[in-house]
């Protein structure tokens, strides 16, 4: 494994081209998808039990399909104490930090009149909810919770089921703790296409939110293309950058490259250190290798931070003797780890701020999921007659200098009376 430095002359034109690969990643799907959802407008409930058997191994009914309240509640006997009272302690941290997110409207009044932003609830969301190897019940939470609390009053979560049509028990408990019990096994594109379009007793939900592989995310993007649904975020590989200055152990480093890694090819992990040493040490020391794994040596804590920046990553952690210094500059990660003894990990579970992040450079614009998500601005104009008489003329004029006639009646007719 090559470590860059940043003093050599080709590094600038080198780091420019690894960014362009990464925000340039396709899926390559859209086809594909698009037959998806085409089959789903014209068959409905029988195309989604037809992918379902195709493609998740399930076999059932459309009432199948459907998770019963009597396996919801026979999933807490099949987990361990100790998993119930993890699943429990993240419920618990998770709910506390999203409930300080909750935003507040605004009224301006004038006279008689008001001028308000409302925000309201969105009526219904999908949570999709990865399944198979890595049954990702802290996503249940993540998504969830945020959503309870907006006041959204329909939650329906897909996840794929395994080849018995069994659901991981610590996905279905954690949304019975969450109060979900609208729960389909189904995964993949057909998912998010039933979600999006609805088929037989299942309804449309208005935005979807979870992470996914490709087929997922393609047909994220696509049932948002066709003004089907709302979406959180593209969700690529997984992403981790570690800034460093040589002062803790390098076996944390390695620890955490590797687990960002562990999430499957794809993945992007860059350590960027002021310090030589260190960053052999890491190189000796790992033993994952990723075709997107970069050991960087910089020059200075600022060059770290720029860098950081441009590369607008979902994760980030510094490993410096003094971390807060370092955390006014770095306006492009979606999330932080501050200190050496904050990995990723941890936020990824109990920590409390949203795991739910965008990747491939979108953090730059991008934020991590919360209550705002399943949220929507309303605004609302109250006009009384005497502020129609101030402001109805100045807007006449204004519509007619736009050259709209009709607008400029629609106001007359109000304060020439």
């Amino acid at each position: 494994m090559k470590i860059l430095n940043t003093r050599d002359k080709k590094f600038a034109g080198e780091f420019s081209r690894l960014l362009k690969q990464r925000a340039g990643f396709k899926l390559g799907l859209e086809e594909k998808v698009a037959g998806i959802f085409s089959a789903l407008e014209k068959r409905g409930i029988r195309a989604v039990l037809e992918f379902a058997k195709k493609f998740d191994g399930f076999s059932g009914t459309e009432k199948e399909l459907r998770v019963s309240e009597k396996e919801l509640n026979r999933a807490e006997k099949e987990l361990s104490p100790g998993q119930i009272q993890a699943i429990r302690l993240a419920v618990k941290r998770i709910e506390r930090f999203h409930r300080g997110q909750v935003p507040d409207g605004y009224i301006l009044k004038e006279a008689d009149s008001f001028f308000e932003e409302r925000w309201i609830p969105l009526r219904s969301v999908g949570v999709y909810i990865p399944g198979g190897k890595a049954p990702l019940a802290s996503t249940v939470l993540m998504t969830a919770i945020p959503a309870q609390i907006a006041g959204v009053k329909r939650i329906a979560m897909v996840t794929p089921a395994d080849r018995t049509g069994k659901i991981h028990p610590a996905i279905l408990f954690a949304a019975k703790l969450t109060g979900v019990e609208e729960i389909y096994r189904v995964g993949g594109a057909h998912a998010i296409a039933l979600l999006s379009l609805g088929a037989g007793r299942i309804q449309k939900v208005d935005k979807v939110v979870g992470p996914g592989g490709p087929w997922v995310s393609a047909a994220k993007v696509y049932g948002q293309s066709k003004g089907l649904i709302g979406i959180d975020t593209f969700a690529g590989p997984s992403e981790i950058v570690i800034l460093s200055d040589g002062s803790a152990p390098a076996e944390y480093a390695i620890a955490d490259l590797s687990a960002q890694l562990e999430h499957g090819p794809g993945g992007w992990a860059f350590l960027l250190s002021t310090s030589a040493d260190y960053l052999e040490k890491i190189k000796a020391g790992l033993k994952l290798r990723g075709k997107n794994l970069f050991l960087i040596h910089s020059r200075s804590d600022p060059e770290m931070i720029e860098l950081s920046n441009r590369i607008a990553p979902e994760h980030l952690e510094i490993h410096t003797a003094e971390p807060e210094q370092l955390l006014a500059g770095l306006t492009g990660p979606a999330a932080i780890y501050a200190g050496a003894d904050s990995p990723v990990a941890i936020g990824d579970y109990l920590a409390g701020p949203n795991h739910c992040l965008p990747t491939g450079g979108r953090a730059a614009f991008d934020s991590p999921l919360g209550v705002w998500d399943f949220m929507k601005r309303q605004s609302v104009v109250r006009i009384c007659s005497e502020m129609m008489r101030q402001l109805g003329k100045p807007a006449a004029e204004f519509a007619e200098l736009e050259g709209l006639k009709e607008h400029s009646r629609s106001l007359k007719i109000r304060f020439e009376k």
